[in-house]
């Protein structure tokens, strides 16, 4: 079953539900043929994190709404660090 999980960046289940991703094999935006988590931050989000292999890729969406771009991609073992720089961020 394919999901967007929708998360606030302070939850502190984030780090074991990015974990947590299967493996996708491609990006579909919205999660719509690919498991993905979704960081609300205003009407349009701040984020999405999908999980590619060992790789977690971000994907940063505008501040007034748009497609989003890519921003970095983290390692499984520096998921704290991923969500330290995405909370500096906000």
């Amino acid at each position: 079953m394919v999901m967007r999980i929708e998360l606030d960046l302070y939850d502190n289940k984030l780090k074991q539900i990015i974990l947590d991703l299967p493996y996708n094999t491609k990006i579909d935006d919205n999660g719509n043929d690919c498991d993905m988590v979704f960081i609300p931050e205003s009407d349009y989000g701040f984020a999405e994190i999908y999980r590619m292999y060992d790789d977690i890729l971000i994907f940063l969406i505008p501040t007034y709404g748009g497609t989003p771009s890519f921003h970095k991609s983290y390692g499984r073992h520096a998921i704290d660090y991923m969500i330290k720089e995405l909370r500096e961020m906000c």
